[in-house]
């Protein structure tokens, strides 16, 4: 694909790309700033607020490559996981999702089966209260033209905890002793230097070159705690794995297999333990790792494309497992 440089001509297709992120750009949150101080109109009643903010950010590669992205990022104090932003609440308790849109484009946060916001305008705050979900893994994305928001970089996860209190995956579900959050993305870079200058990109194009696991490139997921999976020997981790990207992932595991035990918030009970998982973009995929052996073994995506930076190996979405 051949980027539409900068001229008169672009003009339009800036339009049409803002036009096609906002969908009802009429439609702008009902409370349009941020809720405590940033967020000061607030909604009615008790809730736990989720604060993010949306920006613009370049970032650097392993083949010395500078890439522009968009980006959810936590704000507020709010939590993480590597760099996206990571939100748990019970189910069934009432959530405020307040973004403060610090990017050019207007944008429409969602948790694709749970709830969808307003559109808020570049530049603006608002904020949509739900409850939360059923149990389970959960993605936050973008809605307007999520097939674009996803690969350029707008992305995060929630945990909705069963109302039991325990470290169930859901009331009486399997149990674990520790827990990883793990968040594929893959970037077609051409793709994001159209966005970077408010333009569509070319949809019938698409050959991912940059590839991340909780926002982060190899090597730098090694030195993220959030990203490598330590462990010691004897416990049950569970593996919340998603990918907001376009590329089917098949994740493989050395030195041991795990079992599959939900789909996107669907029980799983029918599969054997194996080494190697489908993360379809899209979707959510719960793991749980019976740590049996001692020792450093890598964890990665089976396309050798994933685990590269442009063509470059090693980088892209390798990590580890550790295990004492």
């Amino acid at each position: 694909m051949t980027t539409i440089p900068p001229n008169a001509g672009a003009i339009s297709s800036r339009r049409a790309f803002l036009g096609k992120l906002a969908c009802t750009a009429g439609i702008v949150a009902s409370g349009t700033s941020l809720l405590p101080r940033a967020f000061a109109a607030q909604p009615a009643g008790a809730y736990t607020l989720w604060a993010i903010e949306a920006v613009e950010t370049d970032e650097s590669f392993g083949d010395g490559s500078t890439v522009h992205f968009y980006r959810f990022q936590p704000y507020q104090g709010s939590a993480k996981r590597g760099k996206l932003p990571y939100f748990e609440a019970t189910e069934g308790e009432t959530v405020v999702l307040g973004l403060k849109n610090s990017s050019r484009v207007p944008l429409q946060p969602s948790i694709p089966g749970v709830v969808v916001a307003p559109v808020v305008p570049a530049g603006q705050t608002g904020w949509v209260m739900f409850t939360m979900p059923p149990a389970g893994s959960y993605q936050l994305s973008q809605e307007s033209y999520r097939v674009v928001s996803g690969p350029c970089g707008l992305a995060g996860t929630m945990v909705s905890r069963p109302s039991n209190g325990l470290n169930e995956l859901w009331n009486g579900g399997p149990a674990f002793d520790r827990e990883y959050t793990l968040h594929y993305q893959d970037s077609d870079s051409r793709w994001n230097v159209a966005a970077a200058n408010l333009q569509m990109p070319n949809l019938s194009e698409y050959q991912p070159n940059y590839f991340t696991l909780n926002g982060y490139s190899y090597p730098d997921i090694a030195a993220d705690p959030d990203s490598v999976v330590a462990c010691n020997v004897g416990e049950r981790v569970l593996l919340r794995m998603s990918n907001s990207g376009h590329m089917r992932q098949s994740i493989h595991f050395h030195g041991y297999h795990a079992q599959i035990v939900a789909r996107n918030n669907v029980p799983v009970t029918a599969m054997p333990a194996k080494d190697t998982f489908e993360v379809a973009g899209g979707s959510t995929v719960d793991i749980i790792l019976n740590v049996l052996q001692a020792g450093s073994y890598p964890l990665h995506p089976h396309s050798l494309t994933a685990v590269t930076a442009n063509g470059l190996y090693p980088y892209g979405q390798l990590t580890l497992i550790v295990a004492s």
